[in-house]
């Protein structure tokens, strides 16, 4: 067998990408942060749900809050940043492993997602809360959220907090849309909701009077999701966020976005907690 000079024979060949793979070494074609500056644009996946305030799809003078960050890392990079569309929460996760895009903006991290990608450094720490709107009274245990009916987002992680907090299933409804959940809950088709506690502020916005009441499920943190094999991206991203965290320019933001209140929540650095 002949073979060109510089390249290993093809049983050799084989006999490198299994040991490369068996020590856990990434994919020799892996999609990563080179590949990303090749192609000119770093590809962002968002729900197209999400609140304008967290991603704007069509951005004027607000770009969102965590646009406006991953526009500072496309730009630092040399990129531009283009936005990918996924129908619902559920289908960003399936779409970044298809390669559909590079990156997952405004994600919960958790361990059963973790299985399947790799999580940046917090963006933001979060926990859901049951929310209320007058008359309705705020919901301050857990047999009080039982007993009513629970307006969730579908596929997003607040709805199964709201499942394993015991909530029944036929009292459990599922709305595509954050304004459409917001709806339901002034009409009084629901007697409360369960947000992350960032969304709440954001909420806040549309609907006078909102409540928060209580927990429901175990504090977690919002972040960025990529490909288990980008490495190189996901490094890149982790110490973007932690230089981002520690300029002046974070506060502004956080204020900006969800308020002065926020701040003492979501402004402190993962270190400070």
């Amino acid at each position: 067998m002949t073979t060109r000079p510089g390249v290993p024979p093809l049983p050799v060949a084989l006999a490198l990408v299994a040991a490369a793979l068996l020590h856990g070494a990434p994919p020799l074609a892996a999609s990563d942060l080179a590949e990303v500056k090749q192609r000119g644009a770093l590809r962002v996946i968002i729900a197209a749900d999400e609140s304008p305030d967290t991603f704007s799809l069509a951005p004027a003078a607000r770009p969102g809050f965590e646009r406006e960050i991953m526009q500072r890392f496309a730009t630092l990079q040399g990129v531009r940043l283009d936005v990918v569309r996924a129908a619902g929460y559920a289908d960003r996760i399936p779409m970044l492993l298809r390669g559909e895009g590079d990156v997952i903006a405004a994600i919960f991290d958790t361990p059963d997602r973790r299985e399947k990608v790799a999580f940046t450094t917090e963006v933001i720490p979060t926990h859901n809360v049951a929310v209320t709107v007058p008359p309705q009274a705020a919901i301050r245990d857990t047999d009080g959220l039982r007993a009513a009916r629970v307006g969730v987002i579908r596929g997003a992680k607040p709805a199964e907090a709201a499942a394993e907090a015991g909530v029944k299933s036929r009292d459990l409804l599922s709305y595509d849309k954050l304004e459409d959940l917001l709806r339901a809950l002034k009409a009084g088709e629901v007697g409360a909701a369960v947000l992350p506690i960032s969304e709440l502020a954001l909420a806040g916005k549309r609907v006078a009077g909102l409540e928060a009441g209580i927990t429901v499920g175990a504090p977690g943190t919002v972040a960025w999701a990529v490909r288990k094999e980008d490495t190189t991206l996901r490094a890149a991203l982790d110490e973007f966020l932690a230089n981002t965290r520690k300029s002046p320019s974070w506060s502004r933001l956080i204020v900006e976005y969800f308020g002065d209140q926020a701040l003492a929540v979501l402004g402190r650095s993962p270190s400070a907690r």
